[in-house]
């Protein structure tokens, strides 16, 4: 009787430890999938002679992700509590293509019909997340590895459509921005009065500096402070980024991409400083949403590389029942160099959502991007359009 009662209370100690251990550390597996059927046409060239037109079944693609609002993708998250308020964790997300497809926004031809274009694709596309974090409620956390940037996290989250894939809005303010680095330092202060800060460090760490005879400063360089304040259905934010002695590949004069203020040179760019000012108000039947952004593109010593990106976007978001959601959004600016401008540029995203679920939707979705050329020697106008229809799934 007395071994039965120290097994029993044995089994029960293992298992309470065991029990605590579970709930100290935890996994999970996250995800979205995003499928549909569309069109892309695309004018580019003098005159807007040049015509790309695409049907895509699955969605658009990228390293991404397939998907025609949002890139489709894997992840796994942990945390382990460490105790007395601290914590570790890792974020591992990686995109997922399921779908052989051009990307329907670059080819400036038609994709080749084979046999090899309508085979098999590789699942999995470039990481999206990869970091490992170490947090305390009191001090705040710091996540060191492959992450978004400060600018693309902030301003997306003022974005109506979510940085949709869809060409749009989020095709103009994102134009010469970096959305995610490689190696990244970002730390986040603990949430004060509804006030988050955050600031990030990140470098391409392909050349650290020679103190030798010559002396070679340090490259890719890129820092940025963000904050957002919350307040009920208040919601304001704003971030700063700097980018120094950044390379930026050469654009292609006439195609169906526009040019960034560096033209059709690579160079690299001793600084590039941009602004990001965003707002949004819940009214119930509709939230409002506002955003500027602004880059300046700064090469003293060789001003045909210099220049600025910056415009303004609105939007909405209106839930029409509790199955049905409207979004729209219109935003205009201008790309310049060497002080006049390069192109005007606007652009609409129109979206309508009708849930089936908490985790599932179906949508329909529309969106154009305009870039119209302010110098016809050098550049023509650039017109996406972009159309489609599909279902939405997260886990």
């Amino acid at each position: 009787m007395k071994k039965s009662l120290f097994a029993l209370a044995v089994a029960g100690a293992f298992a309470g430890v065991a029990s605590q251990a579970q709930a100290q550390s935890s996994v999970t597996v996250y995800g979205l999938i995003d499928a549909g059927v569309g069109q892309s046409t695309i004018n580019y060239g003098a005159g807007g002679q040049s015509k790309n037109q695409q049907n895509f079944v699955g969605g658009l693609n990228s390293g991404n992700g397939t998907g025609q609002e949002a890139g489709s993708r894997l992840g796994f998250r942990g945390v382990e509590d460490l105790g007395g308020g601290s914590r570790a964790g890792f974020t591992l997300e990686v995109g997922i293509n399921y779908s052989s497809g051009a990307t329907g926004t670059n080819a400036t031809a038609a994709p080749a019909i084979s046999q090899s274009a309508l085979g098999n694709t590789v699942l999995f596309q470039n990481t999206r997340q990869a970091f490992a974090s170490l947090g305390n409620n009191s001090f705040g956390e710091i996540r060191i590895g492959t992450q978004d940037s400060l600018a693309k996290n902030l301003l997306g989250s003022f974005d109506p459509t979510k940085e949709a894939n869809t060409t749009g809005a989020t095709s103009l303010y994102q134009q010469g921005q970096v959305t995610r680095f490689g190696q990244a330092l970002t730390y986040q202060a603990p949430t004060m009065a509804g006030l988050v800060v955050r600031a990030q460090y990140a470098n391409s760490g392909a050349t650290y500096g020679n103190v030798g005879a010559t002396n070679t400063p340090t490259a890719n360089n890129a820092w940025s402070v963000s904050a957002k304040f919350d307040n009920g259905p208040l919601s304001l934010g704003a971030v700063y980024e700097a980018r120094l002695d950044y390379y930026v590949a050469a654009g292609t004069a006439n195609g169906t991409q526009a040019l960034n203020p560096n033209m059709t040179l690579s160079v690299n760019i001793p600084s590039i400083n941009m602004v990001g000012i965003a707002g949004s108000y819940d009214l119930g039947m509709v939230k409002p949403m506002l955003s500027y952004y602004s880059q300046k593109w700064n090469n003293p010593g060789n001003i045909a590389q210099s220049g600025a990106i910056n415009g303004f976007q609105m939007g909405f978001n209106a839930p029409v029942s509790k199955q049905v959601e409207l979004v729209g959004s219109y935003i205009t600016g201008k790309v310049s160099n060497a002080g006049s401008d390069l192109y005007n540029t606007s652009g609409i995203q129109a979206q309508v959502n009708y849930a089936l679920s908490k985790r599932s939707r179906l949508y329909g979705i529309y969106g154009q991007s305009l870039w119209n050329s302010q110098r016809t020697a050098t550049t023509a106008d650039v017109k996406v359009q972009q159309y489609g229809v599909g279902l939405l799934h997260t886990f």
